[in-house]
């Protein structure tokens, strides 16, 4: 059976209808709630709160299976370090699994395993986040665990030295031995001439070599506190009960200051930046990069939201434009990507990688591509055009929150990066409003040769 892409169209529209606001749930046993909870199909009941030492809690209820995910997110990231210590968050990141008085060793899990849970954790240039997701009955555990090492880590020798050979071994296998993820960490040093995004999230070789314990120790004591941390719950539990257990476990961790943060923002239209790069690849690879705002640093939101539209415009499956028009009608590229983060702390970038097509230079390449890009500026997009490629965006959006994990990642992303967990139940309605006129408007804004960057990644010319 066929459904009209009318009534495919329409979606977007529909969700709107979707989201209405709900009754107040009021907490009355010595929280200071900030939100009132909502309850709709998409954000269901959800309470948001800070704790005593400044520990700030987000618990949403979603009954649909007897698990529940808690997530911690510290607000730091390889952007927040400086000089000679490079890596040194991602470094914690690995430490943080090996033990304290009360959970020695690799017992935390070992725990996981024998109790059905998953658990895992991720560095960023914004944040580092851990989560644990197990049944339902072992929550209390997963909030046990987290405070634990949270306040009680055992930093010790004896397990930093095989582990700082294991982060090394991770960046020889990620980036050293990768020559694309070798050139495109260069590049991001001229894609991101004064913003700390520039570093890489692994650190260099020769400040991973220079990192000591004493380093990681500071790290710790300088940003695991409570009042850097956005604790996020997301399943199937009671909001009251689970804040219950929150304080329990967490409500006598000392707050304690942290330091001030490295500026993220980039200068607007540094001029036009070209790097050319010989290295063992088989085909030439094009890079381009153009310097462009975030929610969270854009004066006018509707810019990120019709930078995100043009990125599915785009690059965002066969029909997109990129696809269609320079890979399977005119073969001028073999493959392509786009990529722009909207929720990013600092300024972001629009990226796209592309192979170009044999006997296509990288010049001709990037011509091409610009030329797509012109067409924005000039050429209004056409209303059908618009609802389709909004439409998929917005039902992949709504669609990846289905799971616990993807409500946490998003709640968690949103909050850590200095923008509202409520907006991931108004972002439907942002996208879909945004117009012809809008990416018209944004494309002639950012997509100047003043903030572009570029790389060639060619073959090496071998000796004579």
């Amino acid at each position: 059976m066929s459904i009209s892409f009318f009534a495919i169209s329409s979606l977007s529209r529909i969700i709107k209808q979707r989201i209405s606001p709900a009754a107040v749930l009021l907490l009355s046993f010595g929280f200071n709630p900030v939100h009132a909870a909502t309850q709709s199909e998409l954000s269901r009941t959800t309470i948001e709160t800070y704790l005593g030492n400044g520990l700030k809690v987000i618990i949403r209820e979603d009954h649909r299976s007897p698990m529940v995910m808690t997530q911690i997110w510290y607000k730091v990231g390889s952007s927040d370090e400086s000089g000679n210590i490079l890596g040194v968050s991602h470094a914690l990141e690995h430490m943080m699994f090996k033990g304290t008085s009360k959970v020695p060793n690799d017992e935390f899990t070992r725990l996981s395993r024998i109790y059905g849970g998953s658990i895992n954790a991720a560095t960023f240039t914004n944040y580092t986040n851990y989560y644990q997701l197990y049944p339902k009955a072992y929550f209390p555990m997963a909030l046990e665990l987290e405070s634990d090492r949270m306040n009680n880590l055992l930093l010790r020798q004896q397990d930093f030295d095989p582990e700082i050979k294991v982060v090394m071994e991770e960046r020889r296998q990620r980036t050293d031995d990768n020559p694309r993820a070798q050139a495109f960490e260069r590049f991001r040093w001229i894609s991101y001439p004064t913003s700390h995004y520039r570093q890489p999230v692994i650190g260099h070789m020769k400040t991973l070599n220079n990192i000591q314990l004493s380093d990681v120790k500071k790290w710790y004591r300088d940003w695991y506190s409570p009042n850097n941390a956005i604790l996020v719950i997301v399943g199937d539990l009671d909001v009251q009960e689970a804040l219950v257990q929150v304080q329990k476990y967490f409500g006598d961790i000392p707050a304690r200051p942290t330091p001030s943060r490295n500026d993220v923002l980039e200068f607007e239209r540094l001029g036009y930046r070209h790097m050319e790069i010989e290295s063992n690849v088989q085909v030439p690879n094009l890079y381009m990069t153009w310097n462009v705002k975030s929610l969270a640093t854009a004066k006018n939101p509707q810019d990120a939201y019709a930078l995100t539209i043009i990125r599915s415009l785009l690059d965002s499956g066969i029909s997109s434009r990129l696809q269609d028009r320079l890979v399977r009608d005119r073969k001028v590229l073999t493959s392509v990507s786009v990529s722009y983060d909207p929720y990013n702390r600092g300024d972001s970038l629009f990226g796209i990688s592309a192979l170009p097509a044999p006997g296509v230079n990288l010049a001709e390449a990037q011509t091409a591509i610009q030329k797509e890009i012109d067409l924005l500026k000039t050429e209004a997009i056409s209303e059908y055009e618009l609802a389709r490629i909004s439409t998929r965006f917005i039902s992949n959006l709504i669609y990846s929150q289905d799971s616990l994990s993807g409500q946490a990642k998003m709640i968690g992303n949103l909050e850590v990066n200095g923008l509202s967990y409520r907006l991931m139940d108004e972002l439907p309605q942002h996208y879909d409003s945004v117009r012809a006129e809008d990416i018209q408007r944004v494309a002639n804004a950012y997509f100047v040769r003043e903030n572009l960057s570029t790389l060639y990644l060619l073959p090496e010319q071998k000796a004579q």
